[in-house]
This record gives structure tokens, C-alpha cells and sequence, in this order.
């Protein structure tokens, strides 16, 4: 009997790919065939031992390779690359469009990717072009943008007759989350080092902007016009964290809105507050139509364990996806395949 398991290659071994790499290594439907990192101290070193587990059977044997160009691969035949490497589309659009010019699936965790449209038009473009060429599809996910504050309103807007309006409010104790994201929201830095990193455009959550209008594009609202801000969340008490305690007056986290307005009436707001210490975590979606709809997740959804799991869930989906640059409300829903036993 023919093997029917996917073929899968990683590119981007940070903490989100290892844990990417160790699902594909557990679901009985997937194969690992390639694995790919620049860090020269992980080029060389099988999967295995990169992840410290006894990985049984060759998946784990993988030896991790710099570049999908050195993995030896014939891409054709159905190959889904996984990719997380970069945020920024701009940086991540070389290695895109390597996979897609060879022929590979991609689902990738680069936030600008989920909604590109608006605010990378050419890079959606090539993306587009090219995927349409090969015959493949490309899509952006993760859990925020990909699943919390957008999939997920879209697809509660099914049970609907109208909708009007849409509210996300997603709550995030980053205290309880890896020490990166600690820095990403600037915990324990000054007021005027967040306000220069905001003026530089380098301070706050990537993504919220293309979430917001990925909701409004799939409500079939313009999604142009659209404004985001970011302010301080300030500890009021001494607050432990990854860098030690944060001091009164100092910054434990980030208060981030996007909006996205349509005729001067504001019908996508997405408000996003995550810090150290603040809580409880949840997410909260509204929908004002008819009928309104209220959904919360409480605890939220987790955001490594989620950005992992809908990375690997959404391989199925980008298979059977129309070739060309894909947003999520265009695939069918992400599901997870069995374990190995």
C-alpha cells in the first residue's frame, strides 16, 4: 500500500518551529522530510537532538539543513513547507517565493502574510502570481492574526442573518508566556523608551492591523480605512517577569486597537491588551447584528501551543485551498489529524 502521509519541510527553528516540528512529528497523516535554520549551531544536528526527545523512526533522523535549496527535495507531489522565521513580510518574501516557485504548499506564521492586501500590495501580488503559476497556495496564520481575533468572528458570523459590527477584545498575561514576548511588550522598560520604540515603529503586536482587515474584507467591507494606536500598560505594583521585577511607574506590557471604519462608522475594532500580570486572559468576541452574538473563551486561547497547533492543523486545508495567495476565512476550517500510536 502507497504511503499516504504529507510530505513536510520547516523552515525556522525558533521556539515556535521546535514545537511546530515536534507536532508534525506526532501526527500519523505527516512526514518530515526536510528541516531548516540559518543558526550555523543547528545546521548539521539531526531533529532529534535539536529537541532533545528520542524522536522514534527516521522523521527524527532529519538532519537540519540551512535552506530548502540544500534539502535535496522534489518539491512537487503535494509538499507543504511550514515557515517561521520573521514577522516582517518584506523579510520573509525571498524564502516565500523560493517555496513557491519549487512547487511547495506554504503556511507560514509571518503575521503581515494573513491580510497583506492593504499594506503590501506588490508583495501580495508576487505572492499571488507566483503560487498561481505553480499551481500551489500560500496562506498566513498562526493564533493571533489566523484564528483569535479574526478567523474565529468570521466564522461565528455564520449563525447570523446581519452583521453590523464586530468587537474583539483579547486579554494576554504575558508573564505566564516565553521570555521573548516579555520583550516584545517592552516589560520593564521606561515610558519614554516605549514612546521612542513607538515612534520607530518597532514597539506592539504585528498583525493587528491585517486582522482587523481580514475581518472587515470577509464581512465584505472595505477594509482601507483602518487606524491603529498603542499605549502603555504601566505596573501600578512591583511585578515579577522574566527580567526581574518592574517597578512601579514602569511598562509591564502594551494596550494596542485597530479599527477599521466604513462610511465614518467603525464597524471592525480590535483591542488587544497584553502585559505582565494583567488578567484575567481571555478572549471576548461581539458580534452587533441580527442577532447579536457574544462568544468568550475564558483563559484565552494559548498563544505558542495555539500558533504550533493551527500551523500544523492548517496543512490539510492549504491542500485543497484554490492556488494563489490565501487569506483564512477562504480555507475550510483547520482540524487536526490523528496521533501516531
Amino acid at each position: 500500500m502507497a504511503d499516504a502521509r504529507v510530505n513536510v519541510a520547516h523552515v525556522g527553528l525558533g521556539a515556535i518551529g521546535r514545537e511546530v516540528v515536534r507536532l508534525v512529528l506526532r501526527r500519523e497523516g505527516l512526514r518530515l522530510v526536510a528541516a531548516c535554520d540559518i543558526s550555523p549551531d543547528l545546521v548539521g544536528a539531526s531533529i532529534a537532538a535539536m529537541l532533545g526527545e528520542d524522536q522514534p523512526g527516521p522523521d527524527g533522523r532529519v538532519t537540519v539543513v540551512e535552506g530548502l535549496a540544500d534539502a535535496g527535495l522534489e518539491p512537487g507531489d503535494g509538499l507543504v513547507v511550514t515557515h517561521t522565521t520573521s514577522s516582517s513580510l518584506s523579510r520573509c518574501l525571498p524564502e516565500l517565493l523560493g517555496a513557491l516557485e519549487a512547487g511547495a504548499y506554504v503556511v507560514s506564521s509571518c503575521e503581515e502574510l494573513s491580510y497583506p492586501w492593504v499594506q503590501a500590495p506588490d508583495a501580495a501580488a508576487r505572492l499571488d502570481a507566483a503560487a498561481k503559476a505553480a499551481g500551489v497556495s500560500v496562506v498566513g496564520t498562526g493564533v493571533n492574526p489566523g484564528f483569535a481575533m479574526d478567523y474565529l468572528p468570521v466564522v461565528l458570523s455564520g449563525a447570523t442573518k446581519r452583521v453590523d459590527s464586530v468587537r474583539v477584545h483579547r486579554v494576554q498575561d504575558a508573564g505566564v508566556r516565553r521570555d521573548p514576548l516579555q520583550a516584545k511588550v517592552g516589560a520593564g522598560i521606561s515610558r519614554d523608551e516605549f514612546d521612542r520604540r513607538v515612534a520607530a515603529g518597532s514597539m506592539g503586536h504585528v498583525g493587528l492591523t491585517e486582522s482587523a482587515q481580514a475581518v472587515a474584507s470577509a464581512l465584505g467591507w472595505d477594509a482601507t480605512d483602518t487606524t491603529e494606536t498603542i499605549e502603555p500598560v504601566v505596573a501600578e505594583s512591583p511585578t515579577p517577569s522574566a527580567f526581574g521585577t518592574i517597578e512601579p511607574g514602569s511598562i509591564a506590557g502594551i494596550d494596542q486597537v485597530a479599527v477599521v471604519r466604513v462610511a465614518g462608522e467603525d464597524r471592525v475594532r480590535l483591542h488587544l491588551q497584553m502585559a505582565v500580570g494583567i488578567g484575567p486572559s481571555q478572549d471576548d468576541i461581539r458580534l452587533t447584528g441580527d442577532p447579536d452574538l457574544h462568544l468568550t473563551v475564558p483563559g484565552g486561547l494559548h498563544g505558542d501551543l495555539a500558533t504550533a497547533a493551527a500551523l500544523v492543523n492548517t496543512i490539510g486545508s492549504i491542500r485543497h485551498a484554490e492556488p494563489g495567495l490565501r487569506v483564512m476565512s477562504e480555507l475550510r476550517p483547520p482540524r487536526p489529524t490523528p496521533a501516531r500510536g
